[in-house]
């Protein structure tokens, strides 16, 4: 489909994750929750206004547990509002520009985006147009160095022909005008960590442990996000 033209990896120089990682990822929704982590020790938020985006096909409560933790470290951290992540439907991006512009005006200031899978994509795109209102970019299992591979690939060409003509796929692996951190994992079933991470000077990449579905809940992803969140 065009509008995934040069998403998807065609070749075989990406690898796609293998099924029995996928059949991982759906065994860790039911099996694994850890508890929070400890925030002594970390940035104090100050306050500081965090959007989080919640992946494909899930919603804010997907990111629950991570808006709790950065609470928790003093920030305050909201979900996008905006119910089921379909991906960049016409809808979903002007609503999420509108989301950004409220908490802007709220903050008085820049704020900060984290974006889970494709909504970390979501978070980059804004952040090519809207830099003057972002203050950093933290991904956490998305992809955006392209072509990837990956095991969802048909759900993502149904899912496609609602999207957003406006969505630049070359833009989207480029450089990002503000601070920028990716965090990724090997043990992803989903797609190829290899696309998940980048040597750009620009943005730092971060590599943990643990699948794709239930990353939010690691703690060593929510220490991750805290850390940087307070290095900026």
């Amino acid at each position: 489909m065009a509008r995934l033209s040069g998403v998807f990896d065609r070749t075989g120089a990406v690898r796609r994750p293998s099924y029995w990682r996928l059949l991982r990822e759906v065994s860790s929704v039911f099996t694994y929750r850890p508890p929070l982590p400890d925030s002594i020790g970390l940035p104090d938020g100050l306050g500081h206004i965090v959007l989080v985006v919640p992946a494909f096909l899930t919603t804010d409560v997907a990111t629950r547990k991570l808006r709790l933790f950065l609470n928790r470290c003093g920030y305050r951290s909201v979900g996008w509002g905006l119910g089921v992540n379909w991906g960049p439907t016409p809808r979903l991006l002007v609503e999420l520009r509108r989301r950004l512009a409220e908490l802007r005006n709220l903050e008085g200031g820049r704020v900060s985006l984290v974006g889970l899978s494709l909504g970390g994509l979501l978070v980059r795109d804004m952040a090519y147009d809207c830099p003057d209102d972002i203050r950093q970019v933290i991904t956490i299992a998305s992809t955006f160095n392209l072509p990837t591979a990956s095991t969802v690939e048909p759900l993502l060409h149904l899912s496609a022909r609602f999207y957003s003509p406006t969505i630049d796929v070359a833009r989207l692996a480029s450089p990002l005008p503000v601070p920028s951190t990716a965090i990724f994992t090997r043990d992803d079933g989903l797609v190829a960590w290899q696309s998940c991470r980048t040597d750009e000077e620009s943005c730092a990449s971060v590599e943990v442990k643990g699948p794709h579905l239930t990353i939010c809940r690691s703690p060593e992803v929510l220490l991750a996000v805290a850390e940087k969140l307070g290095s900026v």
